[in-house]
């Protein structure tokens, strides 16, 4: 009888460490962003009714002073030391939990793990660079929309309370962007290390496992349980994909060992 094969299993823990730690710094930003707004525009703002046009020199100095007050802060809570520490974190752990993960699986079928693994350090390298690059245009659209915000706010006559809200609103749909990115490179960097290092040891062929939730979309649920050659991997909404390699993808490949 066939000995069963642990299965693979998603880094969760990895991602939401990930996610916290991008959160934190957007939170941060957020809350200054907010305190900077009541000390450079609310006094210029208040002077005026609202639903009322008010822009002059006084309020353009302002919002320069605002807007390098929030960009010198945000140099600080966004340092490079700061996002390469959280990415190489995040991508150490993955990388560490697959292979415990895969040592399992091996050690079932009596296969001792490749320990010369000489692709591994560029492949983590361009993934630091990638994540990297993520944090640093949610900090550019941040700030391109929060300037989007305030100006348009000012020029239409928002109230004070209504441009708050939306700086407020726009702090929350940067976290959740954060989310997104954590859950899909989890899923996109376990989906390429596990797929590099079952071919290594020659497991050509996998099998595709759902995370079997309600957030599993239809396209995966179909791909459920079935085996693929990793040369021939399945086409998902136009795109040929492994598992974890599409969108926010939280599946896991199965190696299937031949007799």
């Amino acid at each position: 009888m066939a000995k069963k094969i642990p299965v693979t299993r998603f880094p969760d823990a990895a991602a939401v460490t990930y996610s916290r730690a991008l959160q934190k710094m957007i939170r941060e930003l957020g809350k200054e962003t907010i305190i900077l707004f009541e000390k450079y525009l609310e006094p210029d703002l208040a002077m005026r009714k609202d639903g009322q046009e008010f822009i002059n020199d006084d309020l353009f100095d302002s919002l320069k002073k605002m807007f390098q007050s929030l960009k010198n802060t945000a140099a600080k809570i966004f340092a490079s030391t700061k996002k390469e520490r959280a990415v190489k974190t995040f991508i150490n752990s993955v990388n560490r939990f697959n292979k415990h993960n895969m040592e399992q699986q091996l050690k079932v079928n009596g296969i001792d793990p490749v320990e010369n693994e000489s692709w591994l350090e560029e492949f983590i390298k361009s993934k630091i660079e990638d994540n990297v690059n993520y944090i640093v245009t949610i900090e550019e659209d941040y700030f391109r929309d929060i300037e989007l915000i305030i100006n348009e706010g000012v020029k239409k006559g928002s109230s004070i309370k209504e441009i708050r809200q939306q700086l407020i609103g726009r702090v929350e749909i940067t976290e959740n962007r954060a989310k997104f990115i954590a859950i899909d490179q989890a899923g996109s960097i376990l989906g390429q290390i596990t797929a590099q290092r079952h071919q290594n040891i020659g497991v050509n062929r996998f099998k595709w496992l759902t995370s079997a939730d309600e957030r599993v979309r239809e396209s995966h649920k179909e791909l459920n349980n079935k085996v693929f050659l990793y040369s021939d991997p399945p086409e998902v909404n136009g795109r040929v994909v492994i598992p974890g390699q599409d969108y926010r993808c939280r599946c896991v490949a199965i190696p299937v060992f031949d007799d």
